[in-house]
């Protein structure tokens, strides 16, 4: 078999990591994109396996690129793996126009919440019989539930990431809040948050907010943690056919979020939920929710506050932790059912994901463990690695696998469900009467069970 070699260059980069990404957005590789003279192997007359990867955080493509030219070293298996970067808020219609064009990659990413509407489309493959039953046998029970419907495997997870957790500076903690203790209880929690407003305003403080939540679009499904932990569910029925607005859990939720915007006790405005912990690192910020991939821009950008930050479960109406305070959200990979090479896609998503644990490994290293792993032999590899490590507390670590353990997946339903919770909040934010405002939203939801046929619809009852 004729082997070539070439040595990767920016030009190179162009087709060895996908070519059509960048012709389509009409520039050059990003300037952060590195790749090094590391030489990239090309087994002529094998058939390409073309992957759609979002474009993520440039340790995450350098992983993502790497693993790809180790899986090209094999010139045996007549395979060529092609990676096309794609923004994410571009996906949509970038898969849209490949559907129209017959030019659908065989392989690409998409998030738990959204593979259901992939599996209804009749979108994603069939993988029960492509990768090997010890493969799924493998995952994790909350993974399992992710990616199988009536019973067959219509994806392969990536990861697990819980959406909420509560992060929280020490230092400004213990200097404006005057303890070193985050209270459990919601109740506890907000007279913590009216100690430290009071301190900041004593002091001239200002900037400084004692507390942020997540906001606009984001709060659709960052609040599906609180939902749970104040309901012991979501806003629909399992059966999807009724609104379970009117639960007394979301009262409390509505009155939680009058309270912490009337009193200014969290910002008007703020980063977006996935960056919102810069405003925590640079002091702008006592405390906040955010996602467990926080602890990685942590590591990699403010390493001089690891010892400074605190990492915890989200409190509860009650103060008990030990229940769903999160969803677990995250990314699987999908093999199209267009794909004319099905049998070769699996075989580039068994390499990656499937297969040795110390392939995936790599990423939840990159991560500085800030995911859950979705296979056990990849949770038993990231234990034993663990003692070898020293720069991501062992607490943070254990504080993410906790609540991802706990943590249901993210709802299927239509989006509209969410927004409707999302306008709920940010109603009683505004100061609008709660109950009337419940009503409401009752109301909307039901509409919407009505308008989608969701009554009786849910595919995992």
């Amino acid at each position: 078999m004729n082997k070539t070699t070439i040595i990767l260059t920016l030009v190179g980069t162009l087709a060895l990591i996908g070519i059509g990404v960048f012709i389509a957005r009409g520039c050059t590789p990003p300037d952060d994109i590195i790749i090094g003279d590391r030489e990239e192997q090309f087994e002529e007359g094998a058939t390409t396996i073309t992957m759609w990867i979002n474009d993520f955080e440039e340790w995450n493509n350098q992983l993502n690129f790497k693993q790809r030219m180790d899986f090209n070293d094999n010139l045996e298996d007549g395979i060529q793996l092609e990676q096309v970067l794609v923004a994410i808020n571009d996906f949509d219609d970038r898969i849209r126009s490949a559907r129209e064009t017959g030019n659908v990659p065989d392989i690409y990413m998409v998030s738990y919440g959204n593979l259901y509407r992939e599996v209804r489309n009749g979108y994603a493959a069939d993988l029960t019989d492509l990768l090997p039953q010890s493969a799924f046998d493998d995952l994790v029970d909350s993974a399992i539930y992710g990616v199988q419907f009536d019973g067959k495997y219509h994806a392969y997870p990536i990861l697990l990431e819980p959406s909420t957790l509560l992060f929280y500076r020490k230092d400004l903690l213990m200097t404006y809040g005057e303890t070193d203790t985050v209270p459990t209880r919601w109740d506890d929690f907000i007279d913590l948050l009216a100690t430290i407003d009071g301190n900041t305003r004593g002091q001239g403080m200002r900037g400084i907010y004692p507390f942020d939540v997540p906001k606009g679009v984001a709060l659709g499904w960052g609040s599906w943690g609180f939902q749970m932990a104040a309901t012991g569910g979501l806003a629909l029925t399992e059966d999807w056919s009724t609104s379970r607005i009117m639960d007394p859990g979301y009262e409390q939720l509505a009155g939680l979020w009058q309270s912490l915007y009337t009193n200014r006790y969290v910002p008007l405005s703020s980063d977006s939920y996935g960056e919102i912990i810069n405003d925590l690192c640079t002091g702008k910020l006592v405390m906040t929710t955010a996602g467990s991939w926080s602890i990685a821009t942590i590591i990699n950008l403010y390493p001089e506050l690891i010892d400074q930050i605190g990492v915890m479960p989200m409190p509860t109406f009650d103060g008990n932790q030990e229940v769903s305070t999160a969803t677990n959200g995250g990314w699987v990979y999908v093999i199209s059912e267009s794909s004319p090479n099905k049998e070769k896609a699996a075989e580039v998503i068994k390499y990656l994901v499937a297969g040795d644990p110390e392939v995936p490994l790599e990423y939840f290293v990159g991560a500085h463990f800030s995911k859950a792993a979705s296979r056990h032999s990849v949770r038993e590899a990231i234990e034993a690695l663990l003692p070898t490590q020293d720069l991501v507390p062992i607490a943070w670590i254990e504080t993410v696998n906790d609540v991802a353990v706990r943590a249901p997946m993210e709802p299927i339903y239509p989006w509209d469900v969410s927004v409707a919770v999302a306008s709920l909040l940010e109603l009683a934010a505004m100061g609008n009467a709660i109950a009337p405002e419940l009503q409401k939203a009752h109301q909307d939801i039901q509409a919407l069970i009505l308008a989608n046929n969701l009554a009786n619809q849910n595919p995992r009852e």
